[in-house]
């Protein structure tokens, strides 16, 4: 006998996962097309050429890469946003710009699993492709926000940074050279802490202590609280001192951060928003506006909302090079947070009323009964078998179904029917099926 079990990293989901996570998806989908996205759908499988140099060498390294029948060299999608960039290149004739596109999907990464992340994860993804305005990276950010509050996860905050004003600063320095890896190190500072970003730093990428130094000055640790950043209007005072600290030709990539948070602010929104520097997003193909997202009670579930603008990401495969800004929800991570504060349903069926097999003579008229209730809306089921009554509250009970439906011989002749709201305990009989239809909507 096969031993049955899952691959270390991967997980089965349940019913009650499943509902709260359509539930997520269905209200993160109408947010997305609220601002006018549309779907696309992409192949889990792509060539590995595609994939691999875009995401840094740490990513290639946790790639799923195999040969297939064909022997061809193939590897699963690790985000949904390099096939992005493949697919507006191969359908750029098709498609209208700016592109605005949402995908919501499972990706694959070979990474040590933590709480809340697995090897095979969901992301909700959304990107806006052909405009290189500011106002595009903006109207992310407000689906960021819209997003946020549909799904109710908790007290959150997007915080925003610009890493060009960043490489600037680095220019002006005289470590251009090292941006990347410099980058790539600041990235981890709210997880292995400043003193370990100083150390790795100065020991690994060969940085002068004193340039290290004013990096983490730059990068404003001590008011850019662990996933808070700098808030409220200390946050133009934060920006204005960056100008000062970049050369001429970084000076209009300041102004385009001020630009996001004067708009955020006229929107009424700044709460919801920080400026900090330190939020640099690990990945290479990240090229101006960066943000991160926590949870404020829960930012040690890491970011739960990422991603940026990638102006030369398309132009990789065509020669129509495509600009682009977008951002992901971390399905899977927000549903493990969402968990741990008892913020989910637990509803094992999407089920609201329980029509009792009391005989199943009269089977064909519990499927009436129950077709003139999907008509209006109502989820409902027929028990399939005339078990005894216990065993049929039993079924409803661990379904969580709220409401049962009686109909005996009597109740069929007469047309009227008993409920009961086995939550509280209220049963009701003499209802004709427009009286339970009200109680249902009520």
């Amino acid at each position: 006998m096969i031993e049955p079990r899952v691959l270390k990293g991967f997980k089965d989901s349940l019913p009650e996962n499943m509902i709260d996570k359509k539930n997520i998806i269905y209200k993160l989908e109408s947010v997305f097309e609220s601002y006018g996205f549309v779907p696309i759908d992409t192949p889990a499988l792509e060539y590995t050429e595609i994939l691999l140099g875009k995401g840094g060498g740490e990513t290639d390294k946790q790639i799923y890469r195999f040969r297939d029948h064909g022997n061809r060299d193939v590897s699963l999608r690790y985000d949904l946003t390099v096939p992005l960039a493949r697919f507006v290149s191969e359908h750029f004739n098709e498609l209208t710009f700016p592109f605005k596109r949402y995908h919501i999907a499972p990706v694959w990464r070979g990474e040590n699993t933590q709480k809340g992340r697995y090897r095979e994860f969901y992301q909700c993804d959304f990107d806006i492709l052909g405009s290189s305005s500011i106002n595009a990276d903006i109207d992310i950010l407000l689906t960021i926000k819209s997003g946020f509050d549909a799904i109710s996860a908790g007290d959150y905050v997007v915080n925003i940074n610009h890493r060009k004003v960043l490489n600037g600063f680095l220019e002006k320095l005289g470590v251009k050279d090292k941006a990347s890896d410099i980058l790539r190190t600041v990235d981890k500072i709210y997880k292995i802490g400043a003193d370990n970003v100083v150390k790795e730093l100065v020991e690994t990428h060969k940085i002068d202590s004193g340039i290290t130094d004013s990096i983490i000055k730059f990068l404003n640790i001590e008011k850019a609280g662990k996933g808070r950043g700098i808030i409220g209007e200390e946050i133009f005072n934060a920006i204005n001192d960056a100008g000062g600290a970049v050369g001429e030709d970084t000076l209009k990539y300041v102004d385009e951060l001020e630009t996001v948070f004067k708009t955020i602010a006229e929107c009424g929104y700044l709460d919801r928003f920080s400026y900090n520097p330190a939020i640099t997003r690990g990945l290479d193909y990240y090229t101006g506006i960066v943000f991160e997202s926590f949870i404020k009670d829960a930012v040690e579930f890491g970011s739960v909302c990422s991603g940026g603008r990638y102006d030369n990401l398309a132009g990789l495969y065509s020669k129509n090079e495509v600009v682009g800004v977008g951002a992901s929800f971390g399905l899977d991570r927000l549903l493990a947070l969402m968990e741990s504060k008892n913020l989910l349903s637990k509803k094992s069926a999407k089920t609201e009323i329980l029509i009792f097999n009391m005989d199943n003579k009269f089977y064909p008229k519990y499927q009436k009964i129950s077709s003139e209730l999907r008509k209006e809306n109502i989820n409902a089921e027929v028990f399939l078998e005339n078990k005894k009554i216990p065993q049929q509250f039993k079924y409803a009970e661990k379904k969580t179904i709220k409401y049962v439906l009686f109909a005996g011989e009597n109740e069929i002749n007469n047309d009227r029917y008993g409920l009961k709201n086995i939550v509280d305990g209220v049963e009701k009989k003499g209802l004709s099926i427009r009286d339970i239809i009200k109680e249902l909507k009520g």
